[in-house]
């Protein structure tokens, strides 16, 4: 048994007593170390819901995490006992055609860590010990904290973006949104060569947080929309999820 962090509904959060997953020849134990509160965690929380996705039975949340190795099964080779491990929290089928294609990201029977997106849910990782396939498990070398690797998951999420953004070297950059995947692709743009990043927010905080890790300009939408009301980036990525937003990032952008 282990403690886990639970959801019921919205605003309804538990600290209870879980059985652990049953160990399997391709299981890995891991002792959770360190775990990122997502977006999407935080609907759960104070919604019961994120987007279409209702929790219809208690669900433990949590998919950006990072642990050490505490048990392997009899057919592990990826990792071994005291592994410091990073997460990837999709686990997906290997058998629809999105996989057969080597398009893993795209699974059409995708399952996610801490998601009420199927019933029965997939429980996350906001618990002392977790049990997940060996695949999932990717062991860091060096001096990367719990707590940095913990990060692994969301700066895929930017990397990822600024690939299918092109070549970057020298261009002028805007990323609508300042929380944790705004600022972590203000980062990725940084490492792709960009010369001018600008971010655009409704608060403060987020803002500040987004000039600490590199923005060269930081703006409040909902004070200075006209700052942004005309054609001057070469690339726009929009990381906050809103129409407004999105309309920001057309406006804002260059032709082609």
């Amino acid at each position: 048994m282990n403690n886990a962090c639970v959801i019921y509904g919205a605003r309804d959060i538990r600290l209870e007593a879980r059985q652990s997953a049953p160990m399997t020849d391709t299981a890995v134990k891991v002792r959770v170390r360190a775990g990122g509160i997502c977006g999407s965690d935080l609907h759960y929380y104070f919604e019961g819901r994120n987007g279409s996705f209702v929790i219809r039975e208690p669900l433990i949340p949590g998919h950006e995490a990072s642990g050490v190795v505490a048990a392997i099964g009899a057919g592990v080779a990826r990792v071994k006992p005291g592994d410091k491990i990073a997460v990837s929290p999709s686990h997906a089928c290997g058998r629809c055609d999105f996989c057969r294609q080597g398009r893993e990201q795209l699974c059409t029977n995708m399952k996610f860590l801490g998601s009420a997106s199927l019933f029965p849910h997939v429980q996350g990782m906001f618990r002392e010990y977790f049990v997940m396939g060996e695949r999932q498990c990717y062991p860091v070398e060096g001096d990367a904290s719990l707590g940095e690797l913990a990060f692994a998951e969301p700066l895929a999420v930017a990397l990822h973006a600024v690939n299918r953004g092109g070549d970057l070297l020298g261009k002028s950059v805007l990323v609508t949104g300042a929380g944790t995947i705004g600022c972590l692709t203000v980062m990725a743009a940084r490492l792709a060569g960009a010369a001018q990043v600008t971010v655009s927010d409704v608060l403060d905080r987020p803002l500040a947080k987004a000039r600490e890790v590199g923005a060269d300009r930081v703006v409040r939408a909902d004070r200075e929309a006209e700052a942004l009301a005309s054609p001057q980036f070469d690339t726009a990525f929009e990381v906050s999820g809103s129409f407004v937003a999105l309309k920001t990032c057309v406006a804002a952008a260059k032709k082609r």
